[in-house]
């Protein structure tokens, strides 16, 4: 298997929601790993420059720092905010 398709195999595993994840014989779901800056606007659907924008204005998922040049963003605050944002149907 080549590098791209083992690239492709595991964002389809970060992406996934916590509970589909949790619904996989054999899967284990860590929500309290850390991932990137740039992989927190991926699985967000923003770019890394956005993300910081929003998180300056107080309307993006809490992140960690992890050094002093190096952020990060925990999964289950960055799927908290994604529920937040998700509109239901009224009625």
């Amino acid at each position: 298997m080549g590098p791209k398709k083992a690239r492709r195999r595991h964002l389809r595993a970060v992406t996934l929601s916590p509970v589909a994840a949790s619904r996989i014989p054999g899967r284990s779901f860590d929500l309290d790993r850390v991932v990137s800056e740039a992989r927190a606007a991926e699985i967000i659907g923003y770019s890394k420059d956005t993300l910081r924008r929003e998180f300056r204005a107080g309307r993006a998922p809490a992140r960690v720092r992890l050094s002093s040049r190096r952020i990060g963003y925990r999964l289950s605050d960055i799927y908290a905010f994604l529920d937040a944002q998700t509109e239901k149907p009224i009625g």
